[in-house]
């Protein structure tokens, strides 16, 4: 997914005297201006939203069988075979 965001975008919202107090006090210990610390706080929230939402979970099951694959590899393919020779031609046409 791909936005298009212009340096011009604007934002604008309403805030409590509460927060609003509790910005400015936290600011003021990173030294940034207000949109640079509403922009860090807005892209730091989102990136953890979206790290616990987007995150891959396995179950036990999962990691067994994963690791049991690690140790006892299935036997390659013909398709697989086939695939490693036209790999080797390709990249040893493209050597340096």
């Amino acid at each position: 997914m791909s936005t298009n965001v212009a340096k011009d975008d604007t934002l604008k919202f309403r805030m409590d005297a509460a927060t609003a107090e509790l910005m400015e006090r936290a600011r003021a210990y990173v030294n940034l201006d207000k949109s640079k610390f509403v922009r860090h706080c807005i892209r730091e929230k989102a990136e953890a939203i979206l790290a616990e939402h987007e995150k891959t979970v396995f179950t036990q099951d999962d990691w067994l069988t994963f690791f049991d694959m690690i140790d006892n590899p299935p036997a390659p393919t013909e398709r697989m075979k086939k695939a490693a020779e036209k790999y080797k031609e390709i990249t040893a046409s493209h050597a340096v």
